[in-house]
């Protein structure tokens, strides 16, 4: 089978000239000229696993103009009910019956504190509408159809410019952040009850733990592997292994409550980052402000991971042997045009009281490592249990909660890496990529908020967006 990436354009010709970059992080640049030209890695060479799982971002709110994916520019969108493009939905608010995607310029407006849009369980299934995809305006409000270029989040398009982006992973539930984040968790939202209830809505909270089914930290204590959670005293409650109640009640000497349950401040990641002190498997949340989720803004969630990523890229020793993966827990309200697979009726374990699970709809995800440097986009399906079923390759721990559906429907990561390969020379990147200039973005966003007006919906012509060619 053919390897499920394709490269956007050949990037640098030459190593040396790709490392003299002016453009790039002294950590990045230094990381990279000192990786080996002739390295042929595996699997296992991949010592330290990162994981951070952002808030609320579509794929076509933030890639749709991104080159080479699967965004506006898609030659064959699915047809709604009425024949119109999935683009065109439906919208009595315009004279011309329906609401394209449309721009919010940051620039000009107050965009980047960003308009949020309904994204609960019976929401989402009502955007998505029995798969006809045609109900988006009416379930999530006319800002669903909003969308930011590369001048508003260039950090996260340099990125996906430089590392590999995925253009089909889709997040786990056609639902809201909880049961999506216990999806990368354990695999599992409990879908018949045999825990208690079904882990649909976001009632989930650290106050009141009452999840108790095995989570995959736990296969990984007995296995073994060393694991932590590095999150500080404010999380935004995104630890979901907080809402176990096996958690909750561990002792202060137990690996549960160790790994999991200690809130530190700022810099711990990139201190041990720095250090070589990363145990094998970490999942990184952030503080509320940096988390993307709206209306916090884009820019202190660039800031936030452009942190972690200089402080691996620093230590050309944990550069070598680190992936750093960045997605999303779900879509927000925020309209994107491909449709997810949905389980036939009655697969075990993929539906709740005859309703569908999911996959929900696709959220960025970008693989950082010395084994996707290079421009590339991967068209294979993943959704969150493909961050488990990685693992589990990696590691040798199995997680059983993963249904038999979504093991034959989705991968698990590996066509990513180019592992039989020496690694790509590093782009020319945009000089965004640096923390510098994402603390100077951050700066710069806060200050339009104050100053602009609010974005509006268009009420004139309309026009679809352009994707970078």
């Amino acid at each position: 089978m053919a390897v499920p990436w394709t490269r956007r354009r050949l990037l640098g010709a030459a190593t040396t000239a790709a490392l003299a970059s002016p453009f790039l992080p002294d950590g990045v640049r230094r990381a990279v000229a000192e990786t080996p030209a002739n390295l042929r890695a595996s699997l296992e060479d991949i010592e330290h696993v990162v994981i951070l799982m952002q808030e609320n971002r579509s794929f076509d709110h933030y890639f749709g103009t991104l080159r080479g994916v699967r965004g506006f520019s898609d030659p064959n969108p699915m047809r709604l009910p009425n024949g119109d493009s999935v683009f065109a939905q439906p919208y009595s608010g315009h004279k011309d019956g329906h609401l394209l995607p449309f721009h919010v310029d940051t620039l000009r407006t107050s965009g980047q504190k960003s308009v949020g849009c309904p994204h609960d369980w019976l929401d989402q299934h009502s955007a998505w509408n029995e798969g006809k995809m045609d109900n988006w305006t009416t379930a999530k409000g006319p800002f669903t159809m909003s969308y930011l270029t590369a001048q508003d989040i260039p950090f996260h398009h340099a990125l996906a410019e430089a590392f590999t982006v995925c253009d089909n992973y889709f997040c786990s539930v056609i639902g809201p952040t909880n049961p999506n984040r216990l999806y990368m968790w354990s695999g599992f939202v409990d879908p018949e009850g045999r825990y208690g209830e079904p882990a649909t809505t976001n009632y989930m909270s650290s106050t009141d733990p009452r999840l108790r089914w095995k989570t995959y930290p736990e296969r990984l204590t007995e296995a073994g592997v060393s694991w932590r959670i590095y999150q500080e005293e404010d999380n935004y409650d995104d630890n979901s292994l907080a809402w176990f109640r096996q958690y909750a009640e561990a002792g202060k000497s137990s690996p549960l409550f160790r790994n999991a349950m200690v809130h530190k401040s700022a810099g711990w990641f990139e201190y041990d980052a720095e250090h070589d002190l990363l145990p094998q498997v970490s999942w990184l949340v952030a503080p509320s402000a940096q988390t993307e989720h709206p209306d916090w803004m884009p820019a202190a969630g660039a800031q936030y991971v452009a942190s972690k990523i200089e402080a691996i890229a620093r230590n050309p020793e944990v550069w070598r042997k680190t992936v750093f993966i960045l997605t999303y827990d779900e879509n927000d309200g925020y309209f994107d045009h491909v449709a997810p697979p949905v389980a036939p009726k009655g697969t075990p374990g993929e539906y709740v009281d005859g309703v569908p699970i999911g996959l929900g709809f696709r959220v960025p995800t970008v693989i950082v490592s010395p084994w996707t440097v290079g421009g590339y986009v991967c068209s294979e399906r993943f959704d969150h249990t493909s961050l488990l079923r990685f693992l589990e390759r990696r590691f040798g721990v199995p997680e059983p909660h993963i249904s038999d559906w979504r093991r034959a429907t989705t991968g698990d990561l590996t066509s990513v890496f180019r592992l039989g390969a020496p690694p790509s020379p590093f782009p020319r990147h945009n000089p965004e990529l640096q923390y510098r200039a994402t603390t100077e973005r951050l700066l710069l966003a806060q200050q339009q908020v104050m100053d602009n007006p609010a974005p509006t919906v268009p009420e004139g012509t309309q026009t679809m967006p352009r994707q970078v060619s």
